[in-house]
């Protein structure tokens, strides 16, 4: 294998500050939980007046309940640190399907995250997700350059040489 591509090794700094990114953002979800609960409670019809006439804590102990935000994106950052892990440990060695699966992986999560800012949540998490996709497009990006994908395929990069012509008896 030939030496790992500047680029490659850019799109895997790009994958580790998505990871970061990411860390971040669950950290928000922990520290702001109230703040997604209110902007969940805005956009329900069925808790909009309760959050105007009792606040956070009516719409807490009311009837609907919100949804649980800390506990499913704890588990989503762990898999998808996991799954990112794994996948750029193949990518960084040259199997070709480590950046097939990490290519899945980000395109799904940012049609994901525009779905979640479509639902309008605290500014701070719109710009946590913009950041985020900035970052996994900016490493997709590096990792599909050809310097990158000659490192994987090192034998598809090398033209193959005509093979000699036998030569012909000239005619007398």
């Amino acid at each position: 294998m030939d030496e790992r591509p500047v680029e490659l090794t850019y799109a895997l700094r790009a994958l580790a500050a998505l990871v970061v990114v990411g860390g971040l953002t669950v950290l928000f979800v922990v520290l702001f939980r109230d703040s997604l609960v209110e902007a969940w409670a805005e956009g329900n019809p069925a808790t909009r007046d309760l959050l105007a006439d009792g606040g956070i804590d009516a719409v807490l102990g009311g009837t609907v309940r919100p949804p649980h935000f800390v506990a499913p994106s704890i588990t989503l950052y762990v898999v998808m640190l996991g799954l990112l892990w794994v996948l750029s440990a193949f990518l960084r060695n040259g199997v070709e399907w480590g950046r097939i699966g990490i290519t899945v992986l980000l395109l799904g999560s940012a049609v994901a995250s525009i779905g979640a800012i479509l639902t309008a949540p605290p500014l701070l998490f719109v710009i946590c997700t913009v950041v985020a996709i900035l970052v996994g497009a900016t490493s997709l990006v590096l990792m599909w350059l050809p310097p990158v994908t000659h490192y994987i395929h090192p034998r598809a990069a090398i033209a193959p040489t005509p093979s000699p012509v036998p030569a012909t008896e000239s005619r007398r």
